[in-house]
Parts: C-alpha cells; sequence; structure tokens
C-alpha cells in the first residue's frame, strides 16, 4: 500500500481563517493515525497578492495549535523546495511537455479583445468559454503555424499557455465523502495553465507538486471541486495516477447565510483567525487555549460518535476517521468555543493556573499578594470563569492598590453612606469582622452588604463579602473602609 502523504498548501495572502486551520488539522491528524507524512507546502505563485509577513503567519498559527509539519519551507526534505516561487524550473520543464504532445497551446489574445467577447456573450443570453467551440477563430497557437508562433513570441508579443480541453465526453469525479460526480466537458473552458509572467498558475503548479512530493490523498475544501475537472484531466495528460480526493464541507456563519469568510470579518462578532492579524485579534490574544480551539475545530464536519466532546490530540490522532466526516456543512458556533476553553480551564493543575494567573498580574502590572491565597482565589473562581483573564476580571480588586468605584452604585445607595461610619467602629471593635452581620442589629443587613462590598470591591457585584474580607484580612479591610469613610463622609 501506498505510504500516507498529505499536504497543506495556503497562498501567503493573508491571514489564516478557521476553515484553513481545520482542513490542516483533519490532514495533520489523517496523516498521524496512518503513521504517514504532513507536509506543508507554500503556494505563492501569484506575487501580486502576496502579502508581508503572512508566511511567517502561516507557520506560527500551525505551531500554536500543535500540527507540527513534517516537511515544509522550514523542515528538510526529501521533495523541496517546499515554496511553488522556488520550483518554476521544474513547471516550465513539464509546460513545454503538454506544448510538444499537443495538451496545451500558446494564445496571444488581448484583454480587451476576450472582454470584449464576454460582454458580446452575455447580452446575447450566453456565457463566454474559451474552448473548442470558439478557439479556431481567435488568436492562438492552434491557427497558426510554428514559425508564425516562434515569431511572435520572438517579437515579446504577451502569450499565456491554455490546456486544450478535449471536445467531447464527461469526466468523472472521484470524492471518498461524496462519491462519483459526472461533469460534461462543455461546460469547461481552455483553463490558463502559465501565465504572462511564465509563471504557473494554481492548476498545473498543484497537479505537478502533488505528484512529484508523492501526495497520495488530497483533502481540502469543497470550493475547490470546480478545479477537479482540470486537475484530473492534467494528471491524464502525464499519465499519472492521481491522488485520492476528499472536499471538506463549509463552515457556515452562526447567523444568516453563507460561509465563514475572511471578507466578512469586521462584521462579525467573533473571532476567525488563530492569532492576531494587524488590528484583528486571534483566539490566541483572546486567551482560547490551543487545545480548546482545536477541539471546537474538529467537531466541525466531524464526529466520531458518543456524546464525548472533549478530546487532547492525542486521543483525536487514535480515533481519527475519514469516513465520519459529514458531507453537509456545518454551522459555526462560537459560544461552544467558550464552553470548551472552561472546559479546558478545569481540566488543568493548579500550578498550570496558577503560573498563566501570575502571567496576567504582571501583564497588567497588579501587585502580586500571598501564594497561598491566590492559590484559595483560583480554586474558588475557576469554576466560574472560561478564562484567565476573567478570573483576573473578577478578582481585581485583591491586586489592585487603588479601587476604582463605580459611581452609579454609589448613587443608588446613596441613602446608606450616612451608615459608613457605623461600619468603621465596628470593624475596628469585633474580632470577628466577617461577621458582622449578626453583631449590630440597628444597621439593616442590606445596608452592611452593600456598603461593605462598595468599600472593598468598589461595586455591588461579585463574590460573597465575607469571604472576600476574610481572605485580604481585617486590616486590608479597615483599610478601604476608611479610606471610602474619608471620600464621603465630611
Amino acid at each position: 500500500m501506498k505510504k500516507i502523504r498529505v499536504r497543506f498548501a495556503p497562498s501567503p495572502t493573508g491571514p489564516l481563517h478557521i476553515g484553513s486551520i481545520r482542513t490542516a488539522l483533519y490532514n495533520y491528524l489523517f496523516a498521524k493515525k496512518n503513521n504517514g507524512k504532513f507536509i506543508l507546502r507554500i503556494e505563492d505563485t501569484d506575487q501580486s497578492r502576496l502579502m508581508f509577513g503572512a508566511e511567517n503567519y502561516i507557520i506560527e498559527s500551525l505551531k500554536w495549535c500543535g500540527i507540527n509539519p513534517d516537511e515544509g519551507p522550514t523542515i528538510k526534505g526529501d521533495y523541496g523546495p517546499y515554496r511553488q516561487s522556488e520550483r518554476n524550473k521544474i513547471y516550465k520543464k513539464y509546460i513545454k511537455y503538454l506544448l510538444n504532445n499537443n495538451f496545451a497551446y500558446y494564445a496571444f489574445d488581448k484583454k480587451k479583445k476576450l472582454e470584449k467577447l464576454r460582454n458580446d456573450y452575455k447580452k446575447n443570453g450566453y456565457y463566454f468559454l474559451y474552448n473548442y467551440s470558439n478557439r479556431k477563430k481567435l488568436d492562438n497557437s492552434l491557427n497558426l503555424s510554428n514559425e508564425e508562433t516562434l515569431e511572435k513570441i520572438n517579437k515579446g508579443i504577451p502569450y499565456v499557455i491554455r490546456y486544450k480541453i478535449p471536445k467531447y465526453s464527461n469526466i468523472e469525479i472521484k470524492d471518498l465523502i461524496r462519491g462519483k460526480i459526472y461533469i460534461n466537458y462543455k461546460s469547461l473552458d481552455d483553463k490558463i495553465l502559465f501565465k504572462s509572467d511564465e509563471t504557473p498558475t494554481y492548476h498545473l503548479a498543484n497537479v505537478i507538486d502533488d505528484h512529484l512530493m508523492n501526495i497520495s490523498h488530497v483533502i481540502k475544501g469543497e470550493e475547490w471541486l470546480p478545479s477537479m475537472p482540470i486537475n484530473l484531466l492534467l494528471y491524464k495528460s502525464f499519465d499519472w495516477d492521481p491522488p485520492y480526493f476528499l472536499h471538506l464541507p463549509l463552515i457556515l456563519n452562526p447567523i444568516g447565510k453563507g460561509k465563514i469568510s475572511k471578507r466578512n470579518i469586521n462584521k462579525y462578532i467573533f473571532p476567525i483567525f488563530p492569532l492576531k492579524w494587524e488590528k484583528t485579534k486571534g483566539y490566541r490574544e483572546l486567551g482560547y487555549f490551543s487545545e480548546a480551539f482545536i477541539n471546537m475545530l474538529v467537531l466541525l464536519g466531524w464526529n466520531p460518535g458518543g456524546t464525548k466532546e472533549i478530546f487532547s490530540l492525542k486521543e483525536l490522532i487514535s480515533i481519527f476517521d475519514l469516513k465520519k466526516i459529514n458531507k453537509s456543512s456545518a454551522k459555526f458556533n462560537y459560544k461552544k468555543t467558550n464552553w470548551f476553553n472552561n472546559k479546558y480551564l478545569q481540566l488543568k493543575s493548579s500550578k498550570e493556573i496558577f503560573v498563566l494567573f501570575k502571567k496576567e498580574l504582571k501583564k497588567r502590572n497588579l501587585i502580586y499578594i500571598n501564594q497561598n491565597l491566590i492559590y484559595l482565589i483560583l480554586n474558588i473562581f475557576r469554576k466560574k470563569c472560561s478564562f484567565i483573564h476573567e478570573i483576573v476580571d473578577n478578582t481585581i480588586f485583591f491586586f489592585k492598590k487603588k479601587i476604582k468605584y463605580d459611581f452609579l452604585c454609589i448613587k443608588k445607595i446613596n441613602n446608606s453612606i450616612k451608615h459608613l461610619h457605623k461600619i468603621k467602629n465596628l470593624l475596628l471593635d469585633v474580632k470577628k469582622f466577617y461577621f458582622l452581620n449578626n453583631k449590630n442589629k440597628n444597621i439593616k443587613k442590606i445596608y452592611l452588604i452593600q456598603l461593605l462590598r462598595l468599600s472593598i470591591v468598589g461595586s455591588l457585584k461579585g463574590l460573597d463579602i465575607f469571604l472576600i474580607i476574610s481572605i485580604i484580612g481585617k486590616k486590608e479591610s479597615i483599610k478601604r473602609i476608611i479610606k471610602i469613610f474619608n471620600i464621603f463622609i465630611i
């Protein structure tokens, strides 16, 4: 049996979004499940669309997700180079083969002329296809002698190289989850294989690279299905056996219609990038664990069966099966990602959370308190939160020297402010101050709770106030009471 070799072949034209990461993940899991190789190949032939930093972004995103290539542009392998821009000599060799064997031809048509033809066809209710029906009337080497063709090339007249689509017959596409699909050649146009700048298009480079890199399975999104006919025709022209193909279902918008798309990033209220890109934060920057992100992503279009939802990467490798990929598109549930993050937060050891919590405190320039108290705080709050930063948000009053008071809350309990001096004296006199609500019947319980909370926390919401007092201690509690007393009692 042929050794399993799969590839993830993104174009560095911008950041990866969750659909691309899912494609990489499925390829990776399939390879590792079958003791195969996962290859990263950078498809950068369209130099006009390249974006600075995009290739590094791709590499760093995969690294954060734990999807580590066995071969790639930064990893030595036997089938490199792994950037298409470094493989142009290879492509030129194979385009010559297609030209010499009458599978391809030179086309000298001017863009303006082709645009006029498209408009004329459209006016008459037709769709223009450059193929067997009209190629004999157009400016290409099929209508010229070899000498005439060479003369044009030598004069520097711009040209592209097109594939010569057969006139009749159907092409059969075999997909591992969709079965057989038939397409008639009449619906196909003579695809451009080599551009006027003498670089290959996706169709040619993709097929040549997959063959020369011994790719056994091509797993990619269903948006690439329309390119399958030309891919298979090229395999046939080169007399190569094609790999197995599997086209993944789309990831749909959680609200409304259509698929998740980078074009709509400004409309989304949820992240779609793994890492930050320019001013747009990714899952990493927003505090998601990579394990939670991967766990969420793998279940968008694949299900192992049963009710279990939490899987480590190691578990996923052991159970991953291509047959369990769904045909239908998956609707993205961004709220579920928070649920996954909460579950992974609970799975982490107290020491792991402590280290992450300390980093977050340092990031915000917050004071560090007793280690035992931090462990106590974390054990109380970890179950209530989904993120490390959320724990800090909910406990920030433990670590800030200056309390920020919610003045809307102060207005709300304005009539209770007069009781501050009573609470102050009570705190100074009573040893077991966290049982204050049972010690003075002249102060209504609601006043006591509200004033204590406002004094010590800064707002009227949060954890049980007497638990907070027991954690920060009597000295700090009195200090905060005196502070608010001095602010509001003249």
